[in-house]
């Protein structure tokens, strides 16, 4: 397998990886970078032909992995588009809001080539959807050869897939992003055990060393002990959330809290894309066991909009349960200007339940100390630090254990590190260099041929 890294600035970004097996050429996912605005956030689209593809998978909707998706088959209308039916549902949300965001961008930075696509591209896109079931294999052909897809359940999101790709005998296959334990709303991961002969897995928490008594459900019982002493000193409580997976996740959280009387009930206080995208799931979860949601659950919660007063760099008209987006809390989104306004009050809480890079405000103020002066540039606002500032591990990524327990269990001959920081794949590299296959840390743009 011929295999480049198309995500110019490395680590965790605008995924993109450009495949080729045999006669068959190919790109998985097709991403934006979080970071980054206008030409920076986009994947080297210019290193593929034009016209050059034979298919183009999607793991799963985050947009660092679908949001250049339409810019990409916009230049390949040939090829089909795999993925989920799940994510094929979730796919038309995401992306029309990132118009919307592109937009919005264009003005706010002035970034006159926004939006990169527009919703006849989106049109389009979606005629070029494929979506086989999962488990079974998908056959593609070419100058007399073909090649097999199959896609596996995931974890990690509502269809997020890993993938298998078999040719001539041998194996290729992309973790993508994974996780294997259950979450509330959606089963752990179910991959294949055999052989492979490449491996290319995630490496997002390689740097994460996990508490030994440490599992999820000892993280949400700590959180809810926190979220229990907040509201006991009638202070409020802030959850930034990523629209797709978390916020979902989090209201199945309350939801039951709520109903064992683990917390008191109190308003919470949701808003965007991950409202939005609650119908989806219900409707998903109407044609998949993997998916369990079910809209009624913001009736039993008592959900309510955010208030539309929230003035930066003051407390909010009303006290309860805040859970909305972004889950990193970046400049100018609802969870920056409400943290600016919670975070000068000790009976206060911010409670980060997903990862957070380590550069965005939500990184920053998890690495800052109480007493601490917080500095909101985006609004103009310095705040002291003295609300209880909280990171929970409800991670939608497997622990760095769990990757390379299953790394030996299918005995590659080769593993590529995908999806990680450098300290995250260093890592890795160290802990998997006595095993008896070869390991490759990609430089962006450089091709291997495996």
């Amino acid at each position: 397998m011929k295999f480049t890294d198309l995500n110019v600035q490395g680590g965790i970004g605008a995924n993109c990886s450009l495949c080729e097996i045999g006669p068959f050429k190919f790109v998985i996912d097709s991403g934006l970078h979080p970071k980054f605005a206008g030409s920076e956030s986009l994947p080297k689209h210019e290193e593929i032909e034009r016209f050059s593809l034979d298919f183009i998978i999607l793991t799963h909707c985050h947009l660092d992995h679908l949001g250049s998706l339409p810019l990409l088959s916009r230049q390949q209308p040939d090829a089909p588009v795999i993925l989920s039916y799940a994510s094929s549902i979730l796919a038309r949300r995401m992306l029309s809001n990132s118009i919307s965001v592109m937009k919005r961008q264009r003005t706010e930075l002035n970034i006159p080539e926004l939006p990169y696509y527009g919703r006849g591209d989106l049109t389009s896109l979606y005629d070029r959807f494929k979506t086989p079931p999962l488990h079974t294999p998908y056959r593609l052909e070419k100058n007399g050869e073909h090649i097999e897809l199959t896609l596996h359940h995931a974890g990690h999101v509502a269809g997020a897939v890993s993938v298998s790709i078999k040719y001539k005998g041998n194996i290729t296959f992309f973790t993508g992003d994974i996780l294997f334990n259950d979450q509330r709303t959606l089963d752990g991961a179910n991959l294949p055990k055999e052989p492979v002969d490449i491996l290319v897995t995630e490496t997002t928490r390689g740097s994460t060393e996990i508490p030994r008594n440490q599992s999820r459900e000892s993280e949400i019982v700590r959180m809810l002990k926190t979220i229990h002493s907040t509201l006991a000193k009638q202070g409020s409580v802030l959850i930034p959330v990523f629209a797709l997976g978390r916020m979902q996740e989090m209201l199945a959280i309350l939801d039951e809290a709520f109903r064992k009387k683990a917390i008191p009930k109190v308003p919470v206080f949701c808003s965007g894309l991950g409202m939005d995208l609650v119908n989806h799931f219900h409707e998903i979860s109407k044609n998949t066991n993997r998916v369990r949601f079910n809209r009624k659950v913001l009736r039993a919660i008592g959900a309510r909009p955010l208030p539309k007063k929230i003035e930066p760099g003051r407390r909010p008209p009303m006290e309860g349960i805040f859970l909305v987006s972004s889950g990193m809390m970046v400049e100018k989104t609802p969870s920056y200007v409400l943290a600016s306004g919670l975070l000068g009050e000790s009976k206060n809480s911010i409670l980060f339940v997903g990862y957070c890079d380590p550069s965005t405000p939500g990184g920053k103020l998890l690495e800052a100390s109480r007493g601490d002066t917080f500095d909101f540039d985006a609004l103009d606002v310095l705040q002291k630090i003295e609300a209880k500032v909280s990171k929970f591990d409800l991670s939608g990524h497997a622990n760095r254990d769990e990757l390379t327990a299953y790394a030996k269990k299918i005995s590659p001959r080769a593993v590529i590190l995908h999806h990680g920081d450098p300290e995250a794949r260093d890592w890795f590299k160290q802990n998997l260099e006595n095993e008896p296959f070869s390991i490759y840390d990609p430089e962006p743009l450089k091709t291997y041929d495996i």
